[in-house]
């Protein structure tokens, strides 16, 4: 599939009293690292997007990998306030409740913020590993948590399994809420309720022997 095309604004540049914020730029920079990928993103490209220049893009950031570290910077912060609102909004729900607002707490972000989404969640870059597995670890620990909440409510002592178990359902719900970034016509709440079934159904249904054997560090023999 070709990549879109921009179109050449080099003769409509802004007046230089009206230079672009670091904000624009970033928000120009998501765009095109979601769309192009980092490493068929460009300073011009970029440029191009926020209406601006390669010069003015070098004195806000630096190079490309510094543009794109801040530009992840700014995302981890939006998407880690967006989740913890969410988690905060269901501390004194139900289980299933703070399940599905956790849950829909990615597919909503994902849907209102896809290119962002994207950029976080589907770059093969490793620049800013370190942030974004700081966030993966803060939506998997809250998943941790609830699943002990589960296992405690039915008389058992959470284990290792419990953080098995986390890793799997916030693989599931990233790739899917990934999915939904790139699909416009899917609807991002139908979708995280969908989720949001699949993972209680899960808890639901586990198998009991499996969990002790992961619990137990059983090998398969």
């Amino acid at each position: 599939m070709s990549r879109p095309r921009f179109p050449d604004r080099s003769s409509t540049r802004r007046s230089p009293a009206a230079r672009p914020t670091d904000d624009e730029l970033l928000d120009a920079a998501r765009a095109v690292f979601a769309e192009r990928g980092y490493a068929q993103a460009t300073m011009g490209l970029i440029a191009e997007r926020a209406d601006s220049t390669k010069p003015t893009l070098y004195a806000h950031f630096g190079d490309k990998a510094a543009l794109f570290r801040a530009t992840v910077t700014r995302e981890v912060a939006a998407v880690r306030t967006w989740v913890l609102t969410a988690y905060e909004t269901a501390s004194t729900s139900p289980l299933q409740e703070r399940v599905r607002l956790a849950v829909m707490a990615m597919f909503s972000y994902a849907g209102a913020h896809p290119a962002g989404f994207r950029m976080l969640f589907d770059s093969a870059v490793d620049e800013m590993s370190d942030e974004r597995r700081a966030l993966a670890d803060t939506v998997t620990t809250h998943v941790v948590d609830r699943i002990r909440e589960h296992l405690l409510a039915h008389g058992r002592t959470p284990g290792p399994g419990a953080d098995l178990l986390a890793a799997m359902m916030v693989g599931l719900v990233g790739r899917a809420a990934m999915h939904v970034s790139h699909s416009p016509g899917v609807d991002p709440i139908a979708a995280g309720e969908l989720a949001t079934g699949f993972v209680m159904a899960a808890l639901r249904n586990l198998d009991p022997a499996l969990l002790d054997r992961v619990d137990a560090g059983q090998r398969v023999t």
